[in-house]
């Protein structure tokens, strides 16, 4: 594993003279701005610290300090980075910083909405934050490469990471007063230079039916909000509207639509229905007392099973709540009287 030291640097820094710096680091990481594509946001040292490393043959990569609170902000992030990079060739990743307070709330979106024009511009994308941020914040953002700090002796991290910020108080020749320190265990400028890193493509959305993806989220599977979204992709509409449904739907309709086998059976469905499964499951032990159910087998149909206990497949699809009388399959409890 590679154990590169790299540096992190901005305008705090002043001037820096990188000739002196040289020898001392494998690569640096330079803020190119900060916020939307402004250019009095961009970072004063940013060109003559690109064009310094880019002369002495120095690595390097950026990270722009993110101020985002909405998607059209997230755009202008990217686009900011990609103006200022424009004719450099970069030998590590561009780092979304991720840690202003009041920007936690949608931030996994914003970060996948960054990395999509960043990746689509034909670079490699991270994401900078620290623990807390990636413990309480980030969860499920697993996308784009990861670059974590904290000041410590050790990084406690739990998830995997490819830089670990551990100082702001590091010395390195050529930069007056105290620099951020990193180790770096991927080597970034061999991948890049040799071309074999490629952009992580964004994760598949989950298989399995609507119920299915219900019930993994009741069981915490795929997390809450931001992580939520992210983790079940292009399903996640689907996958809150029933779980929506069921939280305002009236006891009567869910009692119906159990016994029309839309919410599975045993833990399936106490899992589906969450906090509601009680009020439901009572009504259908009260309501039973003199029922009759019939457990569909293969090769079943309505009207059969009519037949069988003299009504019409009408009656029992409107006292089954069943919408369509020609979908029914095996294992599905039908009342019958």
């Amino acid at each position: 594993m590679a154990n590169l030291r790299v540096i992190d640097v901005s305008e705090h820094q002043g001037t820096i003279n990188w000739d002196a710096v040289k020898g001392h680091i494998d690569g640096a990481i330079l803020r190119c701005g900060y916020g939307d594509n402004i250019a009095s946001q961009d970072d004063k040292q940013w060109k003559r610290n690109a064009d310094e490393c880019t002369r002495l043959g120095i690595p390097f990569g950026v990270y722009i300090y993110s101020y985002a609170t909405s998607d059209a902000q997230a755009r202008s992030e990217a686009e900011h980075v990609l103006r200022l990079v424009n004719g450099y060739k970069l030998s590590y990743p561009i780092y979304l910083d991720l840690e202003q307070a009041g920007t936690e709330t949608g931030a996994i979106q914003r970060a996948n909405i960054f990395g999509d024009i960043i990746e689509n511009a034909g670079y490699l994308c991270g994401v900078y934050a620290n623990t807390n941020w990636w413990t309480n914040y980030l969860v499920g953002l697993e996308r784009f490469v990861k670059w974590v700090a904290q000041y410590n002796s050790v990084c406690t991290y739990q998830g995997t990471y490819d830089i670990w910020q551990y100082t702001s108080g590091g010395s390195v020749p050529g930069i007056s007063g105290n620099v951020d320190m990193n180790h770096c265990y991927r080597d970034y400028p061999a991948e890049i230079t040799g071309g074999d890193i490629k952009p992580t493509p964004p994760a598949v959305a989950p298989s399995g039916s609507t119920l299915d993806l219900v019930v993994g989220v009741m069981q915490g599977k795929y997390g809450d909000g931001d992580a939520r979204k992210n983790a079940l992709g292009n399903r996640y509409n689907e996958v809150q509207n029933m779980i929506n449904y069921i939280a305002s739907a009236s006891v009567d309709t869910l009692v119906k639509e159990v016994y029309a086998g839309k919410y599975g059976n045993g833990d399936t469905r106490k899992a589906a229905l969450g906090n509601r499964y009680n009020e439901v499951q009572n009504r259908i032990d009260v309501s039973s007392g003199g029922a009759v159910y019939y457990t569909v087998q293969s090769g079943d149909t309505l009207s059969g099973i009519a037949t069988k206990y003299g009504t019409t497949y009408q009656h029992l699809a409107d006292l089954n709540g069943i919408v369509n009388p020609n979908l029914i399959y095996a294992g599905q409890k039908i009342r019958v009287k």
